[in-house]
């Protein structure tokens, strides 16, 4: 696993957000979640019927 921000792998886990590991970078010090998806959307079938 590498930090998004400064590709480091000298990572290591800080706490749960949400339901998901959280992850901090020991060298510039982002938080991030592994496998972050993002918000969840209706398909385009499901918006055109509303």
């Amino acid at each position: 696993m590498q930090c998004p921000e400064c590709q480091s792998t000298h990572i290591r886990k800080n706490g749960r957000r949400r339901g998901k590991q959280n992850y901090i970078c020991v060298s510039c010090y982002p938080q991030f979640v592994d496998n972050y998806s993002g918000a969840q959307r209706y398909s385009d079938d499901i918006q055109q019927q509303c």
